[in-house]
Parts: structure tokens; sequence; C-alpha cells
């Protein structure tokens, strides 16, 4: 044999031999993405899984927080029945509705050190399982206290979920794609809104009000199961993020995140105030029947939901787009001014759905720009508990204080209120625009 066939087969044994274990990686691993040089291959494959994986995830806890809401909202839609049934006036049903806020109010920042420590999957099974619990009891009640018990231990699977889902948005997605996600997300009170408020009045017309909180024990425990299926934690390559100077307790006084927080508080108590309110201002005012003005309460939920997803593509493609905030909470208290001025049926649907529009950009807004109040995004989950917490005492106060102004017989007192905390949170969200739009 000559030299030069010689060298020729050695070539095409060399070439075999680097060849052979490329193509045993592409049909073992991820197909023709093996093929190519190593970095661009892993690159490309943590592209396209990690994309994939991360609108999986969201979605997943889009899902699960649609129904934690929907079980938040049973009591609006049966208030009437609930508080002929339980003897109660319209206080105590003010903190039928409220009760689950408590719990807000006390785990939302301890969720955020139970997040760190048992991770996004576990902490997510956690706020379901007691959300479906909460149902249980509630169902099982016979008297208003153990209804409020089932409300308060619902309440701690609201608060769980509420840190859960944004701080897992956060991890999966970029601070320049977060908006997006972050605001269709945000429109998970919007449909669980619509959703209970539609499914309610017929669940009660056939088999009573307890079939509407079994309902929602039998949602949360489905969607548990998807939740343990899909939902984990993004992973990290290299070493992780240093954290910046300071701890959780002085990052617990960030000022920016406060401030979020209480204008959140502000916009809590206006529209789930108002929101519990309605039907039965509807019903009496309008002599609307009950299904008819579940459906009008709906409305303003209903029509959030598109406007959430153009908020948060809204809020990365404005160059100003703190502004926002400001400007959506002035509109929401001009709008409030009639919320219980209302004299005819032809306005209700009109009326709801521009206030649906109008307050609905605040949430993704908030949701938005709370991990981006903090220096790191390993303070993420603190900086949306803060948010939350404060979310949470306005919604708490809201419904209760509400009714108990509208129990001295006068709508229009009602909507003064209204009128006077939507203008502090205007001052609010103009003043923290300001330092977020500087930072």
């Amino acid at each position: 044999m000559c030299p030069s066939s010689v060298g020729e087969d050695r070539r095409k044994s060399a070439v075999f031999d680097d060849v052979v274990p490329k193509f045993t990686r592409f049909r073992g691993k991820s197909g023709a993405l093996s093929l190519l040089n190593p970095p661009i291959s892993s690159f490309f494959r943590g592209v396209m899984n990690g994309k994939r994986k991360a609108w999986a995830v969201m979605i997943v806890v889009f899902v699960a927080s649609i129904v934690v809401a929907a079980n938040r909202f049973k009591v609006p839609p049966v208030m009437p029945v609930l508080m002929d049934e339980l003897q109660v006036d319209m206080v105590t049903g003010g903190w039928l509705m409220s009760v689950s806020s408590v719990a807000g109010i006390i785990l939302a920042i301890p969720a955020a050190f139970l997040l760190s420590k048992l991770g996004l999957k576990t902490t997510g099974l956690v706020a379901l399982g007691c959300v479906a619990a909460g149902a249980v009891v509630g169902a099982l009640s016979t008297n208003a206290a153990t209804l409020l018990l089932g409300g308060m231990i619902e309440g701690v699977g609201a608060s769980l979920i509420a840190i859960v889902a944004p701080t897992a948005i956060s991890m999966w997605f970029a601070p320049q794609e977060r908006g997006l996600p972050m605001g269709i997300w945000a429109a998970w009170v919007p449909v669980g809104n619509v959703i209970i408020f539609n499914i309610a009045h017929p669940l009660l017309s056939s088999f009573g009000w307890r079939s509407v909180w079994w309902f929602g024990a039998s949602l949360a425990l489905g969607v548990l199961v998807l939740y343990a299926l899909i939902v984990t934690a993004p992973q990290r390559s290299g070493q992780r993020e240093q954290t910046p100077p300071g701890s959780f307790g002085r990052m617990l006084l960030n000022p920016s995140s406060w401030l979020l927080g209480l204008a959140f508080g502000a916009f809590g108590f206006s529209l789930i105030g108002y929101n519990t309110w309605a039907t039965s201002f509807l019903t009496e005012t309008l002599s609307i029947n009950a299904a008819s003005a579940s459906f009008y309460a709906s409305l303003m939920f209903l029509a959030a939901i598109p406007v959430n997803v153009a908020a948060g593509w809204m809020v990365t493609r404005i160059k100003n787009r703190h502004s926002l905030l400001p400007v959506a909470f002035l509109i929401m208290g001009i709008l409030f001014f009639w919320s219980f001025r209302l004299k005819s049926v032809d306005v209700v649907a009109p009326y709801m759905i521009a206030l649906g529009i109008v307050s609905n950009f605040i949430p993704a807004i908030i949701f938005t720009l709370a991990p981006e109040a903090m220096p790191s995004l390993e303070f993420a989950g603190l900086s949306l508990a803060i948010v939350m917490a404060s979310s949470g005492i306005g919604t708490l106060a809201g419904p209760p204080v509400l009714g108990a102004i509208l129990n001295t017989g006068s709508w229009i007192a009602g909507s003064v209120c209204l009128v006077i905390v939507t203008g502090i949170g205007t001052i609010i969200a103009w003043f923290v625009s300001r330092r977020l739009r500087a930072k």
C-alpha cells in the first residue's frame, strides 16, 4: 500500500473516531444540536429548553393562582344567602370576605423566608393544600365562626401562593422579559373572580351555598397535582450571585418596597371593598336579580384580563413606565366617585368595564416594579412579600370598613370613602414612581 493511501486511511479513521462519540451524543441526548461545537450546543439547548420550561412554570403558577383567587372570592356572590342563613349583619358579612387577608398580613413576610428554605415546589404545594383544606372546613361549617376558620386556613395558602408565583416568574425570566409574563400573571385575581362569580350562582341554585366551597376544594386538589409535576426552580450555572451588603433584616426596611406596598394597600381597600358590596348595591338600589348583579360585578374583572397583559407589555417598552402607576390611580379615583351613585341599569355594564380597564393596570405595574425596588434578585421575594402584606391590610380593612359605612344607610358615603382612599394611593404612587425613576 502506498504512503498516500496509508495517510488517507488514518485521516478517515481519525474523522470516524471523532464523529462516532458525537453521533452517540446526538442519539442519546438532544438531537442535531449535540453535533455542534459544545458551547454552541449547550447554549441553544439551554435557550430552547429554558424558554419552554419557563413558560410551562409560568402557566402552572398562573392556573394555581387563579384557583386560589376563585376560592378567595366565593363569599360575595353568595353573600345575601350567607347573611340570611347565618343571621349576621353587613359588618360580619364583610369579615367573611376579609378573614383570609388576616393570614396574608401575618404570613406574607415569613412566607418569603419559608420560600427561601423550602423552595418553589414545596411552598407551592403547601399553599394549595391549605386552600383545599380551608374550603373543606368551610363546606362543613354550620356557623359563622367555623366559616371564618376555613377562610383563615385558605388565607394561609393565598399568602403563600401570592409570593411563590411572582417569585417563580422573576427567577425564570430576565428583567427585560419579565413584564409580559408578570402582566399575564397579574390577571389571576380577575380571572378567578370571573370564574367564581359566574359559577357560584348556578351551583347555589342547584345544590346550595356549600357546593361552591366543595367546587373550590376540588379545583385546589386538581391543580396541586399539576403543580407537583411541572414546577421547579431553574438551575443556575456557575457560582451563586453574591449577596449585597446587608441582610434580610436590612432589606426589610427598603423604603421603595414599602411605598409600593402602601399604594397597593389603598388599591386593595378600594377595589375589593367595592367588589364585595357592588352586588348588594345593584340588587337593593336598581332591583337587579342576584344572578345578573353577580355578572355585572364580574365585568370589571373580565375587562381586566386583557388589560393586565397589555400593561405588562407596556411596562417593558415605555421609557417612563413608572409614571403609569400614579396615572392609573388618579383615573381610578375619578371613576370611584360614581361607584355607589349609578342611577340606571344601562350604565352599569359600561361603568364596570371602564373601572376594570383602568384599575387593573395597577397590579401588573406593581408586581413588575417590586423586584426592581431591591438591590438584588435574591430579595425579590421579600419585596413582593412587603407589597402583598400591605395589600392584605387594605383588603382586610376594605370590606368591613366600607360595610360599616354602608350600614348607616348611605351609599353615597361609601363612594366618598373610596375616593379618599384612592386619592391617598395616588399621592403615594406619584412619590414612589419618582424614587424608582431616579434609581
